[in-house]
Order: C-alpha cells, then sequence, then structure tokens
C-alpha cells in the first residue's frame, strides 16, 4: 500500500476506542520500534518516524523514550538503501542527521502532554554538531514557545499552561546550564512575552490564519510575571555587553501591545509589566556600560512614545531622568549615539520636525570636544577615548561622527592620536585608519610614516595601512607600492586588495600613477587566481574613469584577472560593464568561456560534491547593467552562442549559462532577437534550425515565441524530430498555481495553436491539428491526475463547514 493511504489509514484508527484497534496500533508500534532499534535502511527509517508521528496521540508515553534512543545510535549506523550503502553523492541528502531532523517533528500532536521530556530532546539535539540538526532543534524550540489561537481556547482550553511550563522548566535550571542556553531560552521567553496570538487552521482546499492579542486569562498574567522574573534573574548571570543586550531585548517583549483598546484587566497587565521592566531599566543606568545605557535610552523612548497609559509614559520619563544625569553618556551619545536619542523627548513626540538633529549639529560638538584637549584634559580624554572604542557594531558606519572626531584627532592633537595608536592598538584596531588618516595631513606626518614603515617590516596591519592612505591631500604611492609589495611576500591577498580600492580611488583624483599601482595589485591578485578585488572597487566611479585610461591590453589583463569567480556577483558586474563599454567584444569573450568552462565542469561532474556557494555558476539567473550592453550587439551575441552549441547537449542548452546571456538580453523575446533568429532558419540547415529550438525552449512556451515557431514548421520536413522539438517549446508552461494550473495551462496552449489551423500555410495547418490533438490527450489526463489528487486530499484534510 502506497505509504500516504497507509498513515491515512492509521490516522483514522487512532481515536477509535476498540479492541481489536487496540491490538493493530500496538503490533503497528512495536513493528516501528524494531525498526527504529535495528534497522539500516534509510526509506524503512524514514517511513518508520512518520508513521510514529500519526501513532503518537494514542502512544504518547512511549514516543518520547523511543526518539531519544533513535537519535543517539543512529548516527553510528551504515545506512542503506536497497541493500546497499547509499552512495557517496546522496549522503548529503539520505544521512542519519536527514532522519533525526524528521524525527524531531514526530512528537508534535503530543508536545505539550510531555513537555519537560520534549525540551529534553530538543534542548539535546540544539547541541548537536549538525548545523542543520542544530538549527532545526532551535527552531522548533521556539514554535514550542509560540501561542496557538485553537490550543489556547480550542476544545481543551490551554491557555498559558504550555508557556507557564516552559518558564518553569527554565527558572529550575542552575545559573551555569541557564547562561550556556541563553541564546535560545532568550528566543523562547521572547515568544512567550509576545502579545499576539496566532491561529491556523485548514482544509484540502485553504489555510486560514487568524491573528488577536493576548489577553490577562488563562494564567497568561502569572506567567509573564515569572517569565519577566526570569530574564532579571538572568540578566545579571554575565556583564557582556551583548549578552545584557539580548537579555534587554527579550524584556523588551514585556513592554509590547497588540494594540490599547484592551480590557481593564489585560491593559493593567501590560501596564504592569511595562512599568516593572522600564523600572529595571532606570537602575541600572547609573552602573551600566556605556553601550548599554544607549540600548536603555533607546528602547525607554520606545516605550514614552507608545505609551498608553500615563503611568507607562511617566516611567520611561524617569528613565530619561536618570539617562540626563550621566554626564558621560551625554559626551557619548553625540561621538557613538547610533541608538541615542537626540532632543526632548515631549518635542520628538509631538512633531516629526524635532528629529531633525543632523549629523552636522554632532560633528559640531565633536569638533568642540577636540578643541578642550589640552595638556590638562590629556588623560581623560585618553581614557574616555579608550572606554568609547570598545564599542562594537556590526556595521562599522555607524560611526561616522566618531570617525571624523579621531581623525580631527590625529590632525589637531596628533601626539594623543600617536599614543593610542603606538600603544593601544588592540583597542583602538577598529579606529586606526581613522587616526592615521588624520596624522597624515599633521605635523606628525612623520612619526606616522615611521608606524606605517614598522607595520610593514612586520607585515602587520597592512590592510588598514592601505585603507588609510585613501586621504584627500598628497597620495602616498610610495607607501602604497610597498603595501602590495610586501603582502605579496606574506600571502596577504587582503591587503593587496585594499591597496587596489585606494589606487582606483587616487587615479579618479587625478593622481595619474595610482594606474600603474592598480596594474601591480592586480597582477599579484591573479598569480593567487583570486578576483575579490572586483567588491572593493565596484561601486566606485573611480575605476571606471581608471578603465578607461586603460590600454586595451590592460583591460584584457583585468577580464583575465576575473576568470577564476565562482558567480558573477553584482559587485563583479559592474566591473565587467566598464570593462564591456570599452571592449564590448572582449566581454563577451570573457562570458562565453565562462560558458564552456561550465559545461565542461557539468560534462566532467566536478559539482556533484561541491556546496552551493562553491558551485561555478558561469551566468547569473539575473544581470544588472551588462544586458544593457548584450542587447546591443544582438549579432555577435547569437553567433558565439551558436558557435558553442552542440547537437548532443541540446537539450540542456536551456539550462546553461549561454541561454541565460540571451534571455538576459532580451528577456520578453524582443524583435532584434527574432530577426537574428530567423537568419537561421532560413538557412534551411538542420544544426541551426535545432539552435533556433533550443533558443525558444529557453522561454518557457511564452506568447512571443510563435511567430517564430511557425516559421520553423514552414521549413522543416512534416512529422519530422522538429515537430517534436518545436512541440516541446510550445508545451512549456512555466510556474502554474491551484490544482487544476496545468490544465488552465495547457488549454491556453490549446487556444493559441487552434488559430493556426486557418493559417496559409498547409504544413502550419497540419501541425495544428497533429499538436491539439496531443493537447487534447493531455488535458485529459491532467484533468484525471487533479481529481484524484483532489479527491486523496479531501480524505486526508477534510473539507470545510460548507463541504468545499
Amino acid at each position: 500500500m502506497d505509504l500516504d493511504l497507509r498513515l491515512a489509514a492509521l490516522a483514522n484508527l487512532v481515536p477509535v476506542r476498540a479492541d481489536d484497534v487496540e491490538r493493530r496500533l500496538a503490533a503497528e508500534l512495536n513493528r516501528v520500534e524494531g525498526i527504529l532499534q535495528n534497522s539500516t535502511d534509510y526509506d524503512d527509517l524514514s517511513a518508520a518516524l512518520k508513521t510514529l508521528a500519526v501513532l503518537a496521540p494514542r502512544f504518547h508515553a512511549r514516543v518520547m523514550p523511543m526518539l531519544v534512543d533513535f537519535v543517539r545510535s543512529v548516527p553510528t549506523r551504515a545506512l542503506t538503501q536497497g541493500g546497499e550503502l547509499i552512495p557517496a553523492s546522496l549522503r548529503k541528502y539520505r544521512s542519519a542527521n536527514q532522519l533525526i531532523r524528521e524525527a524531531i517533528d514526530v512528537p508534535h500532536a503530543v508536545r505539550f502532554v510531555h513537555t519537560a521530556r520534549f525540551l529534553d530532546f530538543l534542548l539535546e539535539l540544539s547541541s548537536s554538531n549538525y548545523e542543520e540538526v542544530r538549527g532545526k532543534a532551535e527552531r522548533a524550540l521556539e514554535a514550542l514557545a509560540e501561542f496557538d489561537l485553537n490550543l489556547f481556547y480550542g476544545e481543551r482550553g490551554l491557555g498559558a499552561r504550555p508557556q507557564a511550563e516552559l518558564v518553569a522548566y527554565f527558572a529550575s535550571f542552575e545559573d551555569g546550564p541557564l547562561f550556556d542556553r541563553a541564546n535560545v531560552i532568550l528566543k523562547m521567553l521572547r515568544n512567550v512575552l509576545s502579545p499576539s496570538i496566532e491561529g491556523h487552521t485548514w482544509t484540502y482546499s485553504s489555510m486560514t490564519i487568524s491573528r488577536g492579542g493576548i489577553t490577562a486569562v488563562g494564567g497568561v498574567t502569572e506567567m509573564r510575571a515569572a517569565a519577566i522574573a526570569l530574564l532579571k534573574r538572568m540578566y545579571t548571570l554575565n556583564a557582556n555587553v551583548q549578552y545584557r543586550k539580548s537579555v534587554l531585548n527579550a524584556l523588551g517583549a514585556a513592554t509590547r501591545r497588540e494594540r490599547p483598546g484592551s480590557d481593564a484587566d489585560t491593559s493593567a497587565m501590560f501596564d504592569r509589566d511595562a512599568v516593572d521592566v522600564l523600572n529595571f531599566l532606570r537602575d541600572r543606568v547609573d552602573t551600566e556600560e556605556l553601550q548599554v545605557v544607549q540600548a536603555i535610552e533607546h528602547d525607554a523612548y520606545w516605550n514614552y512614545y507608545h505609551a498608553a497609559s500615563i503611568r507607562v509614559a511617566d516611567a520611561a520619563l524617569e528613565v530619561r531622568d536618570a539617562i540626563e544625569g550621566r554626564a558621560e553618556y551625554q559626551i557619548y551619545k553625540q561621538l557613538i549615539g547610533f541608538e541615542g536619542i537626540h532632543g526632548t523627548w515631549e518635542d520628538l513626540k509631538r512633531s516629526e520636525t524635532a528629529w531633525n538633529y543632523a549629523d552636522d549639529k554632532r560633528l559640531q560638538a565633536a569638533a568642540r570636544y577636540v578643541d578642550e584637549i589640552s595638556d590638562d584634559t590629556f588623560a581623560v580624554w585618553r581614557d574616555r577615548i579608550l572606554a568609547f572604542s570598545r564599542t562594537r557594531s556590526d556595521d562599522m558606519a555607524t560611526f561616522p561622527v566618531y570617525y571624523e572626531f579621531l581623525k580631527s584627532i590625529g590632525q589637531k592633537r596628533p601626539r594623543l592620536a600617536l599614543e593610542l595608536v603606538r600603544n593601544h592598538q588592540e583597542v583602538m584596531d577598529p579606529f586606526l585608519i581613522a587616526l592615521l588618516r588624520g596624522l597624515w595631513s599633521s605635523e606628525c606626518e612623520a612619526e606616522a610614516e615611521a608606524i606605517a614603515l614598522q607595520w610593514i617590516a612586520d607585515h602587520a596591519r597592512l590592510a588598514d595601512l592601505a585603507k588609510s592612505l585613501n586621504v584627500d591631500n598628497q597620495p602616498r604611492l610610495d607607501l602604497l607600492t610597498k603595501v602590495i609589495s610586501e603582502a605579496e611576500r606574506v600571502g596577504d591577498t587582503s591587503a593587496i586588495i585594499e591597496a587596489m580600492g585606494v589606487a582606483a580611488r587616487q587615479y579618479a583624483r587625478g593622481h595619474a600613477g595610482a594606474k600603474d599601482v592598480f596594474m601591480l595589485g592586480m597582477r599579484e591578485v591573479a598569480k593567487r587566481r583570486d578576483a575579490r578585488w572586483a567588491n572593493v572597487v565596484w561601486f566606485n566611479r573611480d575605476f571606471r574613469k581608471l578603465v578607461e585610461a586603460m590600454a586595451p591590453a590592460e583591460r584584457a589583463e583585468v577580464l583575465a584577472s576575473m576568470a577564476p569567480l565562482k558567480k558573477v556577483s553584482y559587485q563583479a558586474e559592474e566591473v565587467l560593464f566598464a570593462i564591456g563599454q570599452q571592449d564590448p567584444q572582449e566581454l563577451l569573450n570573457f562570458l562565453m568561456a565562462r560558458v564552456r568552462e561550465e559545461q565542461a565542469r557539468k560534462k566532467d561532474m566536478l559539482e556533484v560534491e561541491t556546496d552551493e556557494e562553491d558551485r561555478f555558476e558561469a551566468i547569473p539567473y539575473s544581470l544588472h547593467t551588462l544586458d544593457k550592453l548584450l542587447a546591443e550587439m544582438p549579432v555577435p551575441l547569437l553567433s558565439a552562442v551558436r558557435r558553442e552549441f552542440k547537437t548532443e547537449t541540446a537539450g540542456m542548452f536551456p539550462y546553461y549559462g549561454s541561454a541565460r546571456l540571451i534571455k538576459a538580453a532580451f528577456p520578453a523575446f524582443e524583435k532584434p532577437l527574432q530577426d537574428q533568429l530567423l537568419t537561421y532558419i532560413r538557412t534551411g540547415k538542420p544544426a541551426d534550425i535545432e539552435f533556433v529550438v533550443a533558443v525558444l525552449r529557453a522561454y518557457g512556451g511564452a506568447a512571443p515565441i510563435l511567430p517564430v515557431c511557425k516559421e520553423i514548421i514552414k521549413v522543416v520536413p512534416e512529422r519530422s524530430s522538429a515537430w517534436n522539438e518545436v512541440a516541446a517549446a510550445l508545451e512549456s508552461t512555466g510556474v502554474v498555481a491551484g490544482e487544476y494550473g496545468m490544465v488552465q495551462a495547457f488549454e491556453a496552449k490549446h487556444d493559441e495553436i487552434a488559430a493556426w489551423l486557418d493559417d496559409g500555410s498547409p504544413k502550419v495547418r497540419a501541425f495544428a491539428a497533429w499538436l491539439t490533438q496531443i493537447l487534447d490527450q493531455t488535458i485529459a489526463q491532467e484533468r484525471q491526475r487533479a481529481d484524484e489528487s483532489l479527491a486523496l486530499r479531501r480524505h486526508k484534510y477534510g473539507v470545510g463547514k460548507d463541504g468545499a
């Protein structure tokens, strides 16, 4: 029996209370247990897990022990398929890890029956060495904490009991395990504190999503208080800034509400929780790290702006007042302040124009701070800068004011900058570039050069040094050349690439010698077959100026250096566009060389075991700029693709990069492409016509290809193999929707071709009669398949209340 039908039959038996059914289901459970304990056959194990998921509601007490034993034992088994070991090419998709991921879904129907056991099971898997298993276990834990409308108010009416059990489970942890699991626990606590609730209902034909707000019933009030208390406890477990910001983020969920118009008890609950959290934030202001204070200010203002009651607004203002009393933070906010609130809160809430606290005001403040630095305040500002510089961000663009401040320190207070660079490199590491850029235009330029030469001698911080040389004043091309030479000697490709980017910018500023520096770096990275340099210079108009100044041979070198690219990224495409504007034929030759390499790799099966990120892709599925160049050269483009076309690989042509080139240049099958294809048809040569048909198939049966298809039919013999190829091109449907999507798509094709029955060409009329007959049969088969699929889905998922 088909597995789906078998599972559907078992699902219908599970709720039946009868002795013979009990014996039958128990026997099935024992069979499944034996397979999970002893089998090595992948398909048998997968089917057993699916069967156990169906049986779980009837035998919930046995499910978790069986699954725990299974996930611990299956990694040691040599899995088989059809009696043979699973081949290496399939182990990525048919492995013990894949089976463990399936096992995570098994207890879903009984997840709140043995909650603690299920949590133990998922937490164990969330520590797996395998990312796929670990990720799915963590997602399952997060989903476990979410409110479900159907469970909250449904027949069983669980209310907040599942969430309360989760909070109590984690509250019982010792501090060590609680901190070790903090990442996933915090995500779960954010979910239990969510102000919203969703529910999903479905039938064979539809799914309905319902959404509402959490109310103070079913134990929600008590559960939320316990969750907040647990988060406060977790906050104290570690002083790490990022950890504490993560806890604050989870606490922030307790201050949100779905809408202010709730009943009195619910409003009181949300007010209580928001004030509790805000008071907790207020009490942290005086002693916390400045980065954390910034996060507190941001969260407190959000609560003030969205306050649903005076009580919450007043609590938020108390946080504001405490922050204003911390003078050091006010300086920090001006210099770092990417999350800080600049301006009077009351004014900000009343008027959008009050937010017009532009960076120029902060820059003015930064300039004043630089002027305030003297011999008397030297040590204070040194220590302050060291403290501020410990702030970290994933995006260094969040520090524009601080960068300018440090650059000014280098220019106007070079002695302080030199001390920071010489003696505090570890702390100042993210900001050394700004300090050096200032020093290059200061009275201590010689000292800065000495530092640079020492770094070069030590082959240290070469990339930072290169970036620091991107200055507006006198360029230091000599130092840039030394960076490239030393980086080449020690294999620091990243430093060479950064130096290339600086050289491109310096050339655009009028320094002609920078072109030679760029070419020197490019030749060095080309030796290493590393084309990452495109990601550094692509966005720059500077690079286009550089390309324009290059000799054709130099542009050819640049193209050759990009050959190792696994994929043509958006950045690389911009570089290729700059070259293609000058040498379009060379660009086309480069792209076709990539197409040939892709075909060779597929032929030699070089990509079978390659991860998607490392897989070679000749041409991306969509182009952003190169398509404009290609569209201007239909004749050379089609000629180049035609030369590479091989009859033996015609069936794969729509999936090769050459087809993507054509589709990118002519996405709507525009007239220049049609005209050029007609020239191949008129030759009457079978190979040329086969090429045209292959191009047509790449367009997924779109209506614009019909006239060209008709021209092919006129020149090929009746009932030839070309008929079948043209029919395949016409029958392509692309993406369809709905149970009868294929039926509707083929009916549309039928109508299009039926119009040819009155064509003036006998060959076209004969082809139309032949193809419409085939389409009639296909439509009937697809309709029958859809009817049968719907019948099975009705049986498996049921119908709605109205029977639809």
